[in-house]
């Protein structure tokens, strides 16, 4: 109940960024834990999905949302180096700390870009 809870004050939280059809995942600390490569990310139901919906979108990007500090910015980065093994551009990620849960990464699609006050807008021109 909380995950979905957060999942949608984290959507109001976005303020004028948009969500892309609601393309969202959650990577837990315990699938991450497992033997890893390419092919069994994408197997993974939401890292796939959002995957797919990266590439049928090309003014999307995904926002991976994580725990703050030392262990949550170490995971955030080997995943997205992950993203970007598999052929995302880096362009196209943004980091953002503050998950308040601390066994996963929330993953989510959206058009807009992260600003360096850490909200979400829309790209100027749109």
């Amino acid at each position: 109940m909380f995950r979905y809870l957060f999942l949608l004050l984290f959507a109001l939280w976005l303020g004028p960024a948009v969500a892309v059809a609601g393309v969202t995942a959650t990577v837990t600390t315990e699938e991450w834990a497992r033997p890893r490569d390419g092919a069994a990310l994408l197997a993974h139901s939401g890292l796939g999905a959002v995957m797919r919906a990266l590439d049928e979108r090309p003014d999307a990007r995904i926002v991976i949302h994580y725990v703050g500090g030392d262990e949550g910015s170490l995971w955030a980065h080997e995943l997205q180096a992950w993203l970007v093994a598999l052929g995302l551009s880096s362009d196209r990620i943004d980091l953002l700390p503050g998950n308040a849960e601390s066994d996963s990464i929330q993953l989510s699609v959206v058009k807009g870009a992260l600003e360096q006050v850490g909200r979400l807008v829309a790209p100027a021109g749109e």
